[in-house]
């Protein structure tokens, strides 16, 4: 089989942008409607699909489409702890060799989803809602269940265009609702319910069958991983209950229909199920105070009841860290640091702790300090990419940009589809006035937003300065040529 698809198959992500505006229902014939773009015409869907390599690269180019229209939670340390939490799922899954790209979108609304080639998404809201880590966990380890069964690719031999539609219009949906509220949210959502309108009469079987079957396996998981497998029916039923309530349908449901023999299904395994629970950290109480702080409109409000928990003597170690975030958020930033010494003093390895104090610090514009927090959990987590973030921050304002480079180099090396540390690099080598870097560094940070021909500009103004220079040249057409190359693989 060739690597790259027929030409006939490339509309896929002109048609997820275009998603975004409408998306009509799929003719009576099954085929693509007519419209002022072209859907893909898959031909032999096996084919196409079966590769894992070839989902791989649909994932990633349907991920650069997202991070160029929806916005994505700013702080690395809620990303970091759903990654840890992902990969310890991962490890009792059926994956030979887990690679995720894991996307956490600023969005209240409860969601999370799982597209070809290990793109994970799940929204801010999620983390907010759920009552426990068990219950984040239950989602993700169904999310997981779709990856490893490849649900995608095999949901091709029941029709050639529903997945397709189905993807972009998860995207459409996903950017729409991010985006917030108004006639554009709106929209973005008729855009998202028209694709599930446009495969709902010749999938839904399909669809309940992969819904099922990612329960079951996400309950092995979740066992086999020590979370309580009572917490996937449990959140899920209470996202049922709440769409009653309130009178519409949470994101969550459209994408994971609920049925009642679904929910019955799931009953019924929880419970002939052990339970051996392993012990809880207080990780899932610490991000979701994080996000809680974050998003607070009020954070006045917010220290004086953080406060009055705290002087009642009964505070937990997240209302604690809320009073330190909050405290910092209104720039009281003395008492945030006399919030935040218990903590540390307590637990001084925690990298949530570590990192507060970095932010205060930097808050302060006590650069050193900031840095020194921040080195310090980067020596205890060096793939923390939060840790990074603060270390650049920190490092570029106190003119430690020799020390942060090789720093960002070994990151870029673990993570090199991160748009978030191509910035980075491109700040510090601008710090170092090598201009070659951040050219190369922009490129990049363009390409990976999908934005191609300003990124293929960045790279010639690097070939420009690297003339004399025959091996970077060298590499500099190779990349260019690969991005070419991935960006013409699904797009006409």
């Amino acid at each position: 089989m060739s690597k790259r698809p027929h030409r006939r198959h490339q509309r896929l992500l002109t048609a997820s942008c275009a998603l975004l505006l409408a998306l009509p229902l799929a003719a009576a014939d099954g085929r693509p409607p007519v419209t002022g773009f072209d859907l893909p015409e898959l031909g032999q869907p096996a084919d196409l699909i079966a590769d894992p390599a070839l989902e791989r690269r649909l994932g990633q180019a349907w991920l650069r489409q997202l991070q160029a229209t929806t916005p994505l939670w700013r702080d690395d340390l809620v990303r970091d702890y759903i990654e840890a939490l992902l990969y310890r799922l991962a490890a009792q899954a059926d994956f030979s060799a887990p690679q995720f790209s894991l996307v956490v979108v600023d969005d209240r609304q409860v969601n999370a989803f799982a597209v070809p080639g290990g793109v994970v998404g799940i929204n801010t809201g999620l983390i907010l809602t759920a009552e426990s880590e068990d219950e984040v966990a239950s989602v993700l380890a169904h999310e997981l269940g779709h990856l490893s069964q490849r649900h995608f690719a095999r949901s091709q031999d029941a029709g050639k265009y529903n997945q397709w539609i189905a993807l972009g219009g998860l995207l459409a949906s996903i950017a729409a609702a991010a985006a917030g509220g108004g006639s554009g949210s709106d929209l973005g959502l008729a855009a998202g319910l028209s694709a599930q309108a446009a495969v709902a009469q010749n999938q839904l079987r399909y669809s309940r069958l992969f819904e099922q079957e990612a329960d079951r396996l996400g309950l092995q998981t979740l066992t086999r991983s020590g979370y309580d497998p009572r917490a996937m029916p449990v959140f899920f039923l209470r996202m049922e209950r709440s769409s009653r309530q309130l009178g519409y349908i949470p994101e969550f449901l459209l994408t994971h229909p609920l049925s009642s023999s679904r929910l019955a299904d799931l009953e019924r395994r929880v419970a002939t199920s052990e339970r051996k629970l392993s012990a809880r950290s207080p990780d899932f109480s610490l991000a979701q105070v994080r996000l809680q702080v974050a998003y607070s409109a009020s954070p006045d409000e917010l220290v004086t009841a953080y406060r009055k928990e705290v002087d009642s003597g009964r505070a937990s170690q997240a209302s604690q860290l809320g009073l330190t975030l909050a405290l910092l958020r209104t720039s009281q930033l003395p008492a945030a640091r006399a919030s935040l010494a218990p903590l540390l003093a307590a637990d001084p390895d925690r990298i949530d702790y570590l990192l507060t104090a970095s932010d205060i610090a930097l808050a302060e514009r006590d650069y050193d300090t900031a840095w020194k927090q921040a080195d310090s959990a980067w020596s205890l987590y060096p793939d923390r990419r939060a840790a990074l973030e603060r270390l650049t921050r920190a490092g570029l304002a106190a003119g430690k940009a020799d020390l942060l480079r090789p720093r960002l180099d070994r990151a870029l090396r673990r993570y090199p589809n991160d748009l978030r540390i191509w910035r980075q690099l491109a700040d510090c080598a601008a710090s170092q006035k090598d201009s070659l870097t951040v050219f190369r560094a922009r490129a990049e940070i363009l390409f990976l937003s999908g934005r191609l021909r300003l990124a293929e500009e960045q790279i010639n103004n690097a070939l420009r300065l690297a003339r004399d220079n025959y091996s970077l040249t060298a590499q500099l057409n190779k990349r260019l040529r690969e991005m070419r190359e991935l960006d013409e693989e699904f797009r006409g």
